[in-house]
């Protein structure tokens, strides 16, 4: 025997299934669907003579072109400003002079300065 929960069985009413089609069946009637027709229609063209919102007027079409030209130029910037911040990042961590002890390596060779420039410089430590 097993615990397993199966959900609730599934009758099959056929008679429940031909009321429900009778409901929603659609329409035989050709004249019901070619009066849908002229009403879509008739719907659509009075929304094309008054402008509706999903039309752009004229007056707005180069403001908005303007518009979002800024935007792609502002976008642009910021990404251009986070790509150079990230590189100098980058830099300055590699060769800070903070971060380089240089009387450190030059104690370990009896080096002079330009030796041990030279030395941080390429990585010889």
């Amino acid at each position: 025997m097993t615990d397993e929960f199966r959900g609730p069985e599934l009758v099959r009413d056929d008679e429940l299934t031909r009321e429900l089609r009778a409901i929603y069946a659609a329409p035989t009637d050709l004249a019901w669907w070619a009066s849908l027709e002229q009403r879509i229609n008739a719907r659509l063209d009075a929304a094309v003579a008054a402008d509706e919102w999903w039309t752009v007027p004229d007056r707005w079409l180069r403001v908005g072109l303007i518009a979002a030209g800024f935007a792609v130029i502002v976008a642009g910037a910021m990404i251009m400003r986070a790509q150079t911040q990230v590189s100098r990042m980058a830099y300055e961590t590699v060769l800070d002079p903070a971060t380089i002890d240089l009387l450190e390596v030059a104690e370990r060779g009896n080096l002079t300065e330009q030796q041990v420039r030279l030395r941080v410089l390429t990585g010889r430590r």
